[in-house]
């Protein structure tokens, strides 16, 4: 597992940043404004295509979401 280093600054306020952690993982805390700075240690996990799964899509009637008076 990747160790990422946590940012000491905030990059939207520069404010101090506060290490934290959770269930979820760790994450920084701005004091100042509020943001969120989450460390993420795994890779993104790849979505499938819906083509290549096979299925597709279904439609909406065109009548969908229509007034009728």
């Amino acid at each position: 597992m990747v160790k990422i280093a946590l940012p000491r600054t905030c990059p939207r306020c520069r404010g101090s940043m506060i290490p934290e952690r959770d269930w979820y993982g760790e994450y920084c805390t701005c004091l100042s404004c509020g943001y969120v700075h989450e460390a993420v240690s795994t890779p993104p996990i790849d979505v499938l295509d819906e083509e290549e799964n096979g299925h597709r899509q279904r439609r909406r009637q065109p009548s969908h979401g229509k007034i009728r008076l």
